[in-house]
């Protein structure tokens, strides 16, 4: 069974050491530039709390799936979990395997980012269908946020699926399926026009969605983004349609007077 132990602790212990042994020969400043260096001895210090082994070694003694439900332990009794652990468990050869099995089971919103980050560590395959549960379904917010950014690091592929789950998502967590849409690298008609429904759709978040526009790099969005300027919006809004119209290559030359936009008025120094 793999000891619950709070490692940074220890590791603290082993700082005070070092800057007792080094008064008057080490700056404090000095010090936290060294804390890199002494964290790596400090892992190859045998410990008793170890049964003698270091903290580099030890964790490597079991799989997985021990590891993980020892992490699971760490974090359910309050205990700091080191870095010791953490790359003990990518470094298993079964980590992949363990980590999705994990990702399937309702578990607690700091377990399931660990887990989420594990996978990215180790360039894994995400399950995209699950982390749609997680953007899209009541999960905490940090796991919603977690999953789509991680969907957006592999939009090409999850495309098809976030194209399939805007039928039915709930309305305040569609966003995050655009924000999906919008880092998809290859040019589809079906992401545009999904982007673009979008846009018009949700008039009253420019900055968001004109953002997915910019980001998605279709300059076919340009007239939309022009004619949105082209109506009743405020500065604020006006000036995130021309950094997306911008951003896409063109340029915006209606005529515009903001002259009586509070916004517009406090930047150029007339608001009060």
């Amino acid at each position: 069974m793999i000891k619950i132990i709070d490692l940074d602790r220890l590791f603290d212990k082993y700082i005070e050491k070092y800057v007792y042994e080094n008064v008057g020969k080490v700056k404090p400043e000095e010090i936290e530039n060294e804390i890199p260096v002494l964290y790596e001895k400090f892992g190859g210090e045998k410990l008793s709390e170890l049964d003698g082994a270091t903290p580099n070694s030890y964790y490597r003694n079991f799989g997985a799936e021990d590891l993980l439900n020892a992490l699971k332990e760490h974090i359910e009794r309050g205990v700091s979990v080191s870095d010791f652990l953490c790359e003990a468990i990518t470094a298993d050869k079964d980590c992949e395997k363990a980590v999705k099995s994990e990702l399937l089971k309702e578990n607690s919103a700091e377990y399931t980012a660990y887990l989420m980050n594990f996978l990215s560590d180790i360039n894994g395959d995400i399950p995209i269908g699950r982390y749609l549960e997680f953007a899209l379904f009541d999960y905490p917010e940090e796991i919603g946020e977690l999953a789509t950014e991680f969907l957006g690091k592999n939009a090409d592929k999850a495309k098809s699926a976030v194209l399939t789950a805007l039928a039915d998502a709930a309305e305040d967590k569609k966003s995050r399926l655009y924000e999906i849409l919008s880092c998809v690298k290859e040019r589809e008609d079906a992401v545009f026009d999904a982007l673009v429904a979008g846009f018009l759709k949700h008039a009253g978040e420019i900055p968001l969605y004109s953002s997915f526009l910019a980001r998605y790099g279709d300059e076919r969005a340009i007239p939309f983004l022009s004619a949105a300027a082209d109506g009743d919006v405020n500065y604020a809004d006006f000036e995130e349609l021309r950094f997306a119209i911008e951003a896409l290559g063109g340029e915006y030359k209606g005529k515009k007077d903001f002259s009586a936009d509070k916004i517009y008025k406090k930047i150029k120094g007339d608001g009060k």
